[in-house]
């Protein structure tokens, strides 16, 4: 008989998932478009500053995680990370990067960065919403 429990997601669990995906994705299109995120990180001396990290997701480069320390902040340190991010999408061939957001965090800033909205998603608690941003790597002409 299964047995259903909960527990953390711990890395060995997070390697099930990932290899299960991996094997889906060849089953289905022959393909297996799982890359690993490359992270770069901003130093002031010895002190950590702020970082991006990003991935190459079935083409496309999705930036998953940027943050600034307070200290850092007004400075264009988020601008100069998100460049970098977007420089390696370009390098990788990526035709377009992806960004969500939630309400209260950066979508004026992805915005400034000539990020398009492409869809919002209402309902999240405390009157939140999720934000889903897009733009194109692809020089114009």
């Amino acid at each position: 008989m299964l047995k259903i429990h909960s527990q953390p997601l711990t890395p060995e669990l997070k390697k099930r998932f990932d290899a299960g995906f991996s094997r889906h994705s060849i089953a289905v299109t022959g393909y297996d478009e799982k890359h690993e995120p490359i992270s770069f990180v901003a130093m002031e001396g010895g002190t950590y500053a702020g970082a991006i990290s990003v991935e190459v997701f079935w083409g496309a480069l999705h930036i998953k995680f940027l943050f600034v320390e307070e200290p850092f902040r007004g400075r264009g340190l988020a601008t100069q990370l998100v460049e970098h991010g977007l420089a390696y999408g370009s390098e990788k061939g990526c035709p377009f990067a992806f960004v969500e957001t939630m309400s209260f965090q950066a979508l004026g800033f992805y915005q400034k960065l000539g990020f398009e909205l492409e869809y919002t998603r209402d309902g999240y608690s405390h009157g939140t919403s999720f934000h889903y941003l897009k733009k194109s790597l692809i020089p114009i002409r």
